[in-house]
């Protein structure tokens, strides 16, 4: 890890939507057990004992601490991080439904938001996706198309290059509202960050984002008992 590595702008471009251009990288190593956390640890601070620390550094060290937390709540929680209300069970998703129709365009990237299949597109292609393209994609499936949020959980399981158990379903639960944060759940606006991460559409027009628009299929969720 080094100062030219990106370590130092870290906080910057983390948010891009292309990986390979802003993020770390280390999490498929980190998943497979082929780099530990408490080595990039002591990286971190050796990049910091010899250049100094500034906002990026720190941000990377706390990045890697959310992930060690999720892994503590996964042991505390157990099966119960599958369940769909969370381990604790205290806030219900009342609305939450299963429409296959929406969630085959959404595996698909065939939605009416040309940056979520842009994503999803790099995920199918590459098994690789942004944090923030995960961010963008989860609100998408939970908050726009009212979708279990397992499934989708399910699918990144199934496609994702580091995926992680833990990460993976504790940002799901956080996003649809019944993780640890008592906040509840987070709805990001497609279009403005739309505006905000690709403004040009470069990102959208690589992985071949847009799409004809076409009416969301609605289905009552009465008709669809969920478990726990």
């Amino acid at each position: 890890m080094s100062v030219d590595g990106g370590l130092y702008r870290y906080k910057e471009t983390r948010d891009g939507l292309d990986p390979l251009d802003g993020s770390s990288t280390l999490s498929p190593w980190l998943a497979t057990g082929c780099l530990s956390p408490r080595e990039v640890a002591a990286a971190i601070a050796a990049c910091e004992a010899a250049h100094g620390s500034n906002e990026s550094s720190y941000w990377l060290y706390f990045e890697l601490l959310w992930r060690e937390y999720y892994h503590w709540r996964a042991l505390a929680d157990s099966r119960s991080l599958f369940r769909l209300h969370g381990a604790g069970g205290k806030r219900r998703l009342h609305n939450c439904t299963f429409e296959p129709r929406n969630f085959a365009r959404w595996c698909q990237g065939d939605t009416n938001f040309p940056l979520v299949n842009a994503c999803m597109h790099q995920l199918l292609e590459t098994g690789w996706m942004s944090n923030r393209g995960r961010q963008l994609t989860a609100s998408c499936l939970v908050h726009e198309y009212g979708i279990d949020w397992r499934y989708g959980a399910a699918f990144f399981e199934r496609h994702l290059i580091d995926f992680d158990v833990a990460s993976n379903y504790g940002n799901w639960q956080y996003l649809a509202g019944v993780g640890a944060d008592p906040r509840g759940g987070r709805r990001f606006d497609q279009a403005s960050q739309a505006a905000r991460h690709d403004p040009d559409g470069i990102f959208t027009a690589k992985w071949d984002g847009e799409r004809p628009k076409q009416p969301d299929y609605v289905t009552d969720a009465a008709d669809w008992p969920l478990g726990h």
